[in-house]
């Protein structure tokens, strides 16, 4: 739809695995190392493993065109087939004359096909892809095929192909045989942000024949890298979008914006949700439940403490806070009319005092004089 418009004969970011729009990063390079240096082993194994969408099947793809007619494919790409499915698969493949009957007269006439071909100068090599999903079983029957070898070399190369998962199951005690047997090993892991700038260049440049390469600005490619996290599938479906919201407004060259507006289109894909805010968010809510966890495990802990003593005797009292003390309230200040019934009412004089002091000792002098018996004169 939007080729024309941008100068190109192809689009550039379909999700095809394509040898042509093969970008050789570091890593690529070196698992691609590790599939053509695993054809001239004479007794090991290739174990290649990468995340979901960073470019497993393309490098494959890749790997069969640099062949030559001396070396013979089985690829198998069905991880559900059986043990004996995967045997006649393999033989089929290789061209096998009987490739029927049971497994012991497969394994016979592959034998012998195996030891017509090296005789004659040529490979044989089987390609298990999406090998995490093979059963313990499967990968038996390859480790079986393993052993038809002559004095000098195996007969039979294989390559197993798969995410990280592959490497976990390998580790399994029933596939020890074969896992020992694997001499080179290489994961694929995402672009870093110098690689997605150079992948996303390398892929507009060979569908423009060379001609266009800068159709995405630096904001928006470093926004590609971060949206994407480095994986080439997630880079081809975020760029495509991009061009077509840049193709749609009729821009040029494709802005962090039109990134952005692309990313949000294709939000139904489960892709990483993209916002600044959310680190934030996330730092309060795991501060929220270790201040819950704490605050509420405490008192637990003190009731189960004496319990939890070793050797039976009884623990220390906790020592607990004292109560708080507030200040005592203001007292109030007396109301105006209180006030005002205080100021009229009187004073106790000294004087008055004083007199009803005397008053009272004179009565009880008197008291004490008409009690006395007369003297006679």
């Amino acid at each position: 739809m939007y080729e024309r418009f941008f100068g190109l004969v192809d689009a550039p970011f379909r999700l095809t695995p394509d040898p042509r729009y093969f970008f050789l990063s570091p890593k690529h390079r070196e698992a691609l190392a590790h599939l053509r240096l695993g054809l001239t082993e004479p007794g090991g194994f290739v174990c290649i493993t990468g995340d979901i969408g960073t470019g497993k099947t393309t490098l494959l793809r890749t790997f069969f065109e640099g062949l030559g007619p001396e070396v013979a494919i089985a690829y198998v790409f069905n991880p559900s087939l059986s043990a004996e499915e995967l045997l006649q698969r393999i033989a089929r493949e290789l061209g096998v004359a009987a490739a029927s009957g049971t497994q012991a007269d497969l394994t016979d006439a592959l034998n012998v096909h195996l030891l017509a071909e090296r005789k004659a100068g040529r490979l044989s090599v089987v390609v298990i892809d999406e090998a995490q999903a093979v059963s313990i079983e499967v990968l038996e029957q390859l480790r079986l095929l393993s052993n038809l070898e002559t004095s000098t070399e195996k007969l039979l190369r294989l390559v197993l192909v798969g995410q990280p998962q592959l490497a976990a199951l390998l580790v399994d005690p029933a596939l020890a045989q074969l896992n020992q047997r694997i001499t080179l090993r290489w994961h694929l892991g995402p672009l870093t942000a110098e690689e997605t700038a150079a992948y996303v260049r390398h892929r507009l440049s060979v569908a423009s024949g060379g001609k266009v390469t800068e159709l995405f600005t630096r904001p928006a490619l470093r926004l590609v890298h971060r949206l994407s996290r480095g994986v080439p599938r997630l880079v081809n479906m975020i760029a495509h979008r991009a061009l077509l919201v840049a193709y749609v407004a009729r821009r040029q060259r494709v802005s962090a914006g039109a990134v952005l507006r692309a990313y949000r289109e294709i939000g139904t894909v489960p892709l990483r949700r993209w916002s600044p805010a959310r680190p934030v968010g996330w730092a309060a809510a795991v501060a929220t439940v270790v201040l819950a966890v704490v605050t509420l495990g405490v008192p637990r802990l003190e009731r189960r403490l004496p319990a939890a003593l070793p050797d039976g005797s009884p623990a220390a009292p906790v020592a607990r806070e004292a109560p708080p003390t507030f200040p005592a309230p203001p007292t109030r200040a007396p109301s105006s009319r209180a006030a005002r019934e205080g100021a009229r009412s009187p004073l106790p004089c000294p004087r008055a005092a004083r007199c009803s002091g005397d008053r009272r000792a004179s009565t009880h002098a008197e008291g004490l004089a008409g009690s006395a018996p007369s003297v006679p004169g």
